[in-house]
């Protein structure tokens, strides 16, 4: 015959045992019910992207930078990528780079590097301006004075953000190395036989042949618009910047 003692020993030890499986129990729901609670917090509006900091968008109306980054309508700061805003901010015409960071609760700090105009070229009635790597930035109405001309020798201009073809862009680094002060006297810069033309204002033709050496290409021709007797001369041969040959 079992001790009444040792039976009621073991029904303590039952009961002890039944008290925490509910403390357990009801610790554990307690727990998924404040991480429940506690994931609808973030997801609400106190903590939406509420503030949105924008830097270096010159070229890009605030609008449409909330607009492509996705943060219309405040949505929660937990909710967003900043690698994937940055890469859609990067596919409008004028951004270079795009950083993205969030400040918790509520604010989106964006920092744009802009791309710089370097030269014009003619689209359809109008313009189109572009960087040195021959990306279209915008649509223009009228040619930008201070820009150096690209022609494109019949190569379709695609819409802004689109990039021309590589013998174009070419042309645009040509531009984007062209002194400031050089501009007035350039009409234009092709492609000729030789390579890489420079339409002078004055009928004259200045050879660059390809893409080495355009500073002291243009440091060349500088020096023999100022110095050289250029009566009867149509071409400056500049491709040997060192020793510039004018030809008549």
């Amino acid at each position: 015959m079992t001790d009444p003692r040792i039976h009621e020993r073991r029904v303590l030890v039952a009961r002890e045992k039944g008290r925490r499986r509910r403390r357990l129990l009801t610790g554990v729901a307690v727990l998924v019910a404040l991480a429940g609670g506690g994931l609808a917090l973030v997801h609400s509006s106190l903590f939406g992207a509420r503030h949105v900091e924008i830097t270096g968008s010159a070229h890009v109306a605030r609008p449409e930078v909330v607009a492509v980054a996705g943060l219309e309508g405040a949505p929660p700061l937990v909710d967003l990528s900043p690698a994937a805003i940055a890469r859609r901010l990067e596919r409008l015409p004028w951004v270079e780079t795009a950083s993205v960071s969030l400040s918790w609760p509520t604010t989106v700090r964006i920092a744009i590097v802009p791309r710089t105009p370097v030269a014009a070229l003619r689209a359809g009635a109008g313009w189109a301006v572009v960087d040195p790597t021959g990306r279209v930035l915008e649509d223009v109405a009228s040619r930008p004075s201070s820009l150096p001309v690209v022609s494109t020798g019949g190569a379709a201009v695609p819409p802004p953000g689109g990039s021309l073809p590589p013998s174009v862009a070419a042309l645009a680094r040509v531009a984007a190395v062209m002194p400031e002060s050089m501009v007035p006297e350039v009409s234009a810069v092709t492609l000729g036989r030789g390579g890489i033309v420079l339409q002078l204002a004055n009928r004259m033709r200045a050879l660059l042949g390809n893409t080495s050496l355009l500073q002291d290409k243009f440091v060349a021709l500088k020096t023999v618009l100022v110095r050289a007797d250029l009566s009867g001369i149509s071409v400056i041969d500049l491709r040997v910047p060192s020793a510039p040959v004018l030809l008549r």
